[in-house]
């Protein structure tokens, strides 16, 4: 490199006005999509949970009356119910209750008004497993090998982003 041109780049600016615009530009647009993502779901405390398979109604839960309510016997069943909460097997079509294949073990916890799903075979990854559990109105399990969605009761899905069973 001659000499000139190491002088020249001395003298340059790192930046020039167009860069600091462009990344000023992008750096509003990612915290407006940050504010608009966490900030505008439904933050209230869950009341009614439900599990729906293959789009239909597999069982509700609700919290204030404390009623659990099966409308799919034969794809979930009460394995334990305490005072502190109450654990689900749901099991596809094509699994079984007495040797588990094809299951959730889904857990209702009371107290703390939370719903997980604790452990499965839907796949090697688990993702249902280690989704969070549900806290509020804005949260979402889906096992999408099993055709399972676990959601707040009145959970719409507009955009169709959550699997069809």
């Amino acid at each position: 490199m001659s000499l000139k041109k190491v002088e020249q780049v001395k003298k340059d600016r790192f930046f020039k006005v167009w860069d600091v615009l462009i990344y000023g530009v992008i750096a509003v647009i990612v915290a407006a999509l940050f504010l608009v993502i966490f900030l505008t779901g439904d933050r209230r405390a869950l009341t009614e949970v439900e599990g729906q398979y293959n789009n239909a109604l597999a069982f509700s839960y609700n919290f204030d009356s404390d009623e659990l309510y099966i409308a799919l016997p034969q794809n979930v069943a009460e394995a334990e119910n305490s005072d502190d909460g109450i654990t689900l097997i749901f099991c596809t079509d094509g699994g079984s209750f007495e040797e588990p294949s094809s299951y959730n073990i889904i857990y209702i916890d009371k107290s703390a008004r939370t719903v997980a799903v604790t452990e499965s075979d839907c796949s090697s990854r688990r993702d249902c497993v280690h989704t969070p559990a549900i806290t509020n109105n804005s949260g979402v399990i889906v096992c999408t090998p099993h055709s399972l969605q676990i959601v707040p009761a009145g959970f719409s899905d507009p955009d169709g982003v959550f699997p069809a069973g």
